[in-house]
């Protein structure tokens, strides 16, 4: 294979960049030239070959290119791919051919890459690459590392997808940093039981074990018995699962040998399901805390005696109003950040020793108001700062027909709304001003003190 004078779109001589170094390695050459790369057989050197041939054969206006596929030596040869041609990768929330007409509606692109048998969807063209013959072209990279490079889709089928963007230097950079913490090598083998088109999936088994030089196996098991019999044949050294994975888990034998550690991410990870997994596998567990938005954010692992959650090294974070706000190289180009950068979760918290946070639940009301971010509680801080507020309680209402969200207020005090417009008006965004403001004597309250939200909800719509 030949691989030519490389040519880059930024300062791939910048040894301060380790995005730019390690883009610079790929292309140079294959981690590991005599390698297998996928347990299905796919091996380093075919996955250039296989880039090699998408970047020869894909029409060269296409500019969006839907990947509909689990296979993650592919993902791996798309993703050099689009560095070569300059392309972004639109992953789907399924696959399924519904998903892809729904987000095609959405997203529209250019073309398929696929290594399945699917119809055409809106005469976009369907590629069914393969290793492209000796000698092969060489791949040069042409692309800045913070143009919008992959998108992941999430939801569908009650409503529009959700769509999230990623730059290169988003997925390089937190690949790199998990190949770094965790001391992913070469002699890593990979077991995955969620699918590589949702962004934990991708990051850790496609392109952290491919920079990591390890190798993946292909099929994803999520029947227990099917997992328990990849764990004892296959013998992988790292596995990555979900809580309710290791729920399905938590009972029966669990092969022991081989793995040296294992993840979770996408939720809860009650203790009981992580324990009984590591007394019986004899391996630790990595909860990932995190969002397809802000990537991954911090990790804990119980099995070490952390109760704590830590960020990453990358990560800087602060906690404001019991609110926390991060700011990373992993942050999603689209989200709204202040003026330092940082973004606002949708997570309370509380600071826990020198270097952590405790999660104490998700934030009253992260909504979208004419696709604006609106945060309900940062209204309600408003409300309270205006003299004669004793409480108020904020609330979003999707109103029929395909109306926006309907921003609503109930306001405890005795006075005239019309000031307290005015006074909201020179603090919040338009979008954000409430439609309706209601002054009550006394909120509804819970036998346990807080607010009856149901009861408010009650005072606007009946």
């Amino acid at each position: 294979m030949g691989y030519g004078e490389l040519v880059y779109f930024f300062d791939m001589n910048n040894a301060n960049d380790d995005v730019a170094k390690a883009i610079r390695r790929i292309f140079s050459a294959p981690a590991a030239p005599d390698k297998i790369y996928s347990l299905t057989g796919t091996t380093y050197p075919e996955i250039y070959g296989t880039a090699a041939a998408i970047a020869r054969h894909l029409p060269g206006d296409c500019r969006r290119v839907c990947l509909f596929s689990e296979e993650k030596g592919l993902y791996v040869a798309a993703v050099m791919a689009a560095l070569s041609k300059g392309f972004s990768l639109i992953l789907p929330y399924a696959l399924s051919e519904g998903a892809i007409e729904e987000i095609h509606r959405v997203s529209p692109f250019d073309a398929v890459i696929s290594d399945q048998k699917i119809s055409a969807h809106s005469g976009v063209p369907v590629l069914y690459p393969e290793p492209a013959d000796l000698p092969l072209p060489s791949l040069y990279p042409d692309f800045s590392p913070d143009r919008t490079f992959l998108y992941f889709f999430t939801g569908g089928s009650t409503g529009s997808p959700k769509i999230w963007s990623k730059t290169v230097r988003n997925l390089f950079a937190e690949s790199l940093n998990l190949c770094r913490h965790f001391s992913f090598e070469a002699e890593d083998r990979f077991l995955s039981t969620v699918p590589p088109y949702h962004i934990y999936g991708f990051l850790f088994t496609v392109l952290a074990p491919f920079l990591a030089g390890a190798a993946v196996i292909s099929d994803i098991p999520t029947f227990p018995e099917e997992i328990r019999e990849r764990l004892e044949r296959e013998r992988p050294t790292v596995l990555v699962s979900v809580p309710m994975h290791y729920r399905v888990l938590n009972r029966g034998r669990i092969p022991k040998g081989g793995l040296r550690i294992a993840f979770s991410s996408a939720g809860k990870l009650e203790p009981d399901d992580g324990d009984y997994f590591t007394c019986s596998a004899g391996v630790p567990i990595y909860e990932i805390y995190g969002s397809t938005e802000t990537g991954g954010i911090a990790h804990r692992c119980r099995a070490r005696g952390e109760e704590v959650l830590t960020p990453f090294d990358p990560i800087e974070w602060r906690i404001e109003k019991g609110r926390l706000r991060v700011r990373s190289d992993y942050i999603s180009p689209e989200i709204e950040t202040d003026e330092a950068g940082f973004f606002l979760t949708g997570d309370r918290v509380r600071p826990s020793g020198e270097k952590g946070f405790v999660l104490e639940g998700r934030a009253d009301g992260i909504v979208k108001v004419g696709g604006k971010r609106v945060d309900t509680e940062a209204i309600r801080e408003v409300l309270m700062e205006y003299p004669g507020v004793r409480d108020a309680c904020v609330l979003a209402h999707e109103v029929e027909a395909g109306r926006e969200t309907e921003m609503v207020a109930a306001v405890e005090g005795a006075f005239d709304t019309e000031p307290l417009r005015e006074y909201m008006g020179g603090r919040l965004a338009p979008y954000a001003l409430p439609r309706q403001i209601r002054t009550v004597a006394q909120l509804p309250r819970k036998p346990t003190g807080k607010v009856d939200r149901d009861a408010v909800f009650k005072l606007f719509f009946g």
